[in-house]
């Protein structure tokens, strides 16, 4: 190996340590850098001549397990989808507390004792006000809690919409830099930062709604979500929310010029899953089971009503108006129209001729309270609506749980992603000192060969 040789290696050699010196730096530089996976310098020897090599840069290397990765946006979107469904469940929650006496369980034991006082003396006109307004206060507590629920229901609609159009936002921009991303490496440029940005805007969809990806034979990206394909390359779909004939959230996948599918029943995760669940499983049975109790009682008592009779010696009449299927019947419940204002039609007397002092319908009335009016002809009033209460705590009991299940999983699969391609500090340490003593050779090695060539030039001079 000549002088020249020997100053060429020596060259290469610096440039080389420096470039695995940028390379450190930078991995020190985005040690706290969310998203960032550690880099390595790729080096390579390169024949330089028949007795000796040099070193070349290949570029770097981006250190990231992409199973792992794989397996972080799935926890991901699981812990997001749980914590949204958990979030919302506590307005539901919020509708059935009782904790004030205020809620209807509260109203629904007034109106019993209500029929009690009555009963005890039902020639009072104070007595017969007060039961009507608490028949009166029931309903309208039971229609409130019902418009909560729907409230809820389509505010529950108006937030998926935003989130569906985060998703596409993101969506677009991710298949903007895998277009940017494929052009870059077809031109050999180094393309480990662009691709470190997909992988947060990837991280960032994962809150939205579940996420699977891999590399087509094209080496292009693929992000399927919900059972379709969301991006391909430089592609991407746009998702939308609506309402199907059922009242349910409806989501459609629409790629640009081709038809719409609907991918609603396969969300397994992020904000978008748990809003549906919250909406369509949660509050929906929630509001069946209050309909179904307003249905009860309210066609109990209208029964039990009917049968007896007011001041006037007349029967046949309901003190509520209920709706004739128990679907929508909270929501609709309120008293009868006949009623309204009028407490001296309140159907006391078990006889047309019982008088004013009769007050056997009104007893029987009050013990509707104790009765088996509700689930079936199985539970009390008091009993169907402690129920939905209990069911109410269970559902947001299992989705804290939940939360905590899936933080722990995310946490878990986070760490397994930090310790492959998270940045090390004293690694990185060992690294810059061990490019600092190559730079170092090398630059002896220069400065050796360049003496002995200068010794070399000033012999041969004349």
């Amino acid at each position: 190996m000549g002088l020249n040789d020997i100053l060429s290696t020596a060259r290469d050699a610096l440039a080389a340590q420096q470039y695995g010196l940028g390379v450190a730096g930078q991995n020190v530089a985005n040690v706290s850098t969310p998203g960032y996976a550690r880099r390595e310098a790729l080096l390579s020897s390169e024949p330089l001549g028949p007795n000796g090599g040099t070193v070349k840069v290949d570029g770097t290397r981006q250190v990231v397990d992409q199973f792992t990765e794989r397996r972080l946006f799935a926890a991901s979107a699981q812990s997001s989808g749980a914590d949204q469904r958990s979030t919302d469940l506590a307005t539901v929650e919020s509708l059935f507390n009782d904790g004030q006496g205020t809620g209807i369980s509260s109203s629904l034991q007034a109106m019993f004792d209500s029929f009690s006082a009555l009963a005890a003396n039902p020639t009072d006109t104070t007595a017969r006000s007060t039961a009507l307004a608490k028949a009166d206060a029931f309903a309208q507590k039971v229609s409130d809690t019902a418009d909560g629920l729907a409230s809820f229901q389509t505010e529950e609609l108006d937030k998926a919409k935003g989130v569906a159009s985060e998703v596409n936002s993101k969506a677009a921009s991710i298949a903007e830099l895998s277009a940017r991303i494929t052009t870059a490496q077809s031109q050999g440029a180094d393309t480990a930062d662009l691709i470190d940005q997909r992988t947060q805007l990837i991280t960032g969809l994962t809150d939205l709604v579940d996420v699977h990806t891999f590399t087509d034979g094209q080496g292009q990206l693929v992000i399927q979500s919900a059972g379709t394909t969301l991006v391909e390359g430089g592609t991407s779909r746009q998702l939308s929310v609506g309402v199907a004939a059922d009242g349910t959230m409806q989501v459609l996948a629409t790629r640009p010029g081709g038809p719409s599918s609907e991918v609603t029943q396969n969300l397994t995760g992020g904000k978008l899953a748990g809003i549906r669940d919250a909406r369509d499983v949660d509050a929906k049975a929630v509001m069946d089971q209050l309909d179904q109790l307003a249905f009860d009682v309210g066609n109990a008592v209208n029964t039990q009503h009917a049968a007896g009779y007011g001041t006037d010696g007349v029967s046949g009449r309901n003190l509520f108006s209920v709706t004739a299927t128990a679907s929508g019947a909270a929501r609709s419940l309120s008293l009868d129209p006949n009623m309204v204002g009028h407490p001296e039609l309140l159907a006391a007397s078990g006889t047309a001729t019982g008088g004013a002092g009769d007050s056997t319908n009104a007893n029987a009335l009050a013990q509707l309270g104790d009765a088996h009016i509700a689930g079936g002809n199985t539970r009390t009033a008091i009993e169907a609506y402690s129920d939905i209460v209990g069911d109410v705590g269970l559902r947001k009991q299992a989705a804290d749980g939940d939360v905590k299940t899936r933080d722990a999983m995310k946490a878990q699969v986070s760490q397994m992603r930090e310790s492959a391609s998270g940045v090390n500090l004293d690694e990185e340490m060992i690294s810059l000192t061990k490019f600092q003593r190559a730079y170092e050779a090398s630059s002896k090695v220069l400065t050796t060969a360049d003496q002995m060539l200068g010794d070399l030039i000033n012999t041969l001079r004349p």
